[in-house]
């Protein structure tokens, strides 16, 4: 029963913020320690880790996507058996006597007790957010790009260490990419939610922040993604440019290689919450009708997923969690195009996971045929040399090889 988060904790973003690269997760300590601290009277230590994990469990970041959660606090004005509480395998690696556990809960102002000392709840005097667009562009206002960190020694429970100093935050990404053997790997950069604007905005303010001899680059996220949106606009424009012409190799193999490790990352990372699926469209609804419509409900589409002729489709939007906001703002999940109701809604769970699997093949597919497709054109072109060749004065000379790509 273990919920998704607790297990994986991996970036996304989406986006993206984002983006299943590692979400927050609280430090988990040594199991032989708490069975000990847990058999006796708990240190502070013990109960204070035991209380962040709870309150991160019921905070603002893991209730956006935490669905087993958010289905259990339906079933009983929010109150949630300690029994389910003892199915979270980071909470019960710290303690599973339930005493412990409400003792540490005591000192929450976020967390309730009921009075039978079985169930605990978010309080009511701490309501939920609205998770909108205007949320979510919060969310971006008071995240932290940086750079900088060990590619092949970090790991969460170190980077929460590193930030405990600092102003208090809610989140940390650690962005990650897939290999040629398909395994993640540090980028060596997170993304780092904090719990307000102004505590953002006191980190930013700080002298020179060092994580062992290395200084970190910090940027806004907001800024970030621009940079990052502009380097690939600038990309796709040189590519289209120069079609037909012919460009220094050197520079273009760097240009593409640029490009693609940007690709990859967006591979590893798609983003969770990103992706619509409508029904009902019109015979002649084309992607551009799809990419208009949607972008008068300012969505920042990835890619659509549709043919002409189809009644159904998929739209990727860029960051995490991107969907639902869309879909928020039309009347009934319903947009109108060429005069027909579409009907959208936000994939979720196994059929999310399913889409977007077969998202990162395609993108690979289409990777792999563009390289071999260049392949093929520089074997034709040598094809073309050699029959030019074979025409010319010295009729006697042997022709060249075919190469495999001929």
């Amino acid at each position: 029963m273990e919920n998704g988060q607790e297990e994986t904790k991996v970036e996304e973003t989406k986006n993206n913020v984002a983006t299943d690269e590692s979400k927050t997760e609280k430090p988990v300590p040594n199991a032989e320690e708490n069975a000990k601290q847990t058999a006796e009277e708990p240190s502070k230590e013990l109960l204070e880790k035991i209380k962040n994990q709870i309150e991160f469990y019921f905070g603002d970041v893991n209730m956006q996507r935490d669905k087993f959660l958010i289905e259990q606090t339906k079933l009983d004005d929010g109150w949630i058996p300690m029994t389910v509480m003892l199915n979270f395998k980071m909470l019960t690696s710290m303690s599973t006597d339930t005493e412990v556990i409400l003792k540490a809960l005591e000192s929450s102002e976020l967390m309730e007790i009921s009075e039978d000392r079985k169930k605990i709840r978010r309080s009511p005097k701490h309501p939920l957010p609205v998770y909108n667009e205007e949320y979510r562009k919060a969310q971006e206002a008071r995240t932290i790009y940086l750079k900088g960190f060990p590619l092949n020694d970090t790991n969460i429970e170190k980077l929460k260490t590193f930030f405990s100093v600092y102003e208090p935050f809610e989140n940390i990404i650690m962005r990650k990419y897939l290999d040629k053997e398909k395994k993640l790997q540090f980028k060596g950069s997170i993304f780092i939610q904090f719990k307000t604007l102004e505590d953002a905005k006191a980190f930013m303010a700080r002298d020179p922040i060092k994580y062992g001899e290395t200084e970190l680059i910090r940027k806004w996220s907001a800024d970030y993604n621009v940079e990052k949106t502009k380097e690939k606009e600038e990309r796709r424009q040189k590519r289209s440019e120069g079609k037909g012409k012919k460009h220094d190799n050197a520079k273009e193999k760097e240009a593409d290689h640029s490009g693609e490790e940007e690709e990859n990352e967006k591979d590893a990372s798609l983003p969770k919450g990103c992706v619509i699926h409508f029904t009902d469209a019109p015979d002649k609804c084309t992607r551009e009708d799809i990419k208009e419509r949607l972008g008068e409900l300012d969505a920042s589409i990835a890619f659509v997923d549709f043919k002409i002729g189809d009644q159904e489709g998929w739209v990727r939007l860029q960051g995490e969690n991107s969907a639902k906001a869309v879909v928020d703002k039309m009347k009934d999940s319903k947009v109108l195009i060429h005069g027909k109701e579409v009907t959208c809604r936000v994939l979720e769970g196994e059929e999310e996971q399913k889409y977007l699997i077969k998202a990162k093949e395609e993108m690979a597919n289409m990777r792999q045929k563009f390289v071999k497709g260049k392949r093929g054109k520089k074997g034709r072109n040598q094809q073309r040399g050699q029959r030019k060749r074979r025409h010319s004065e010295n009729a006697d000379a042997v022709p060249a090889k075919k190469t495999a790509n001929e």
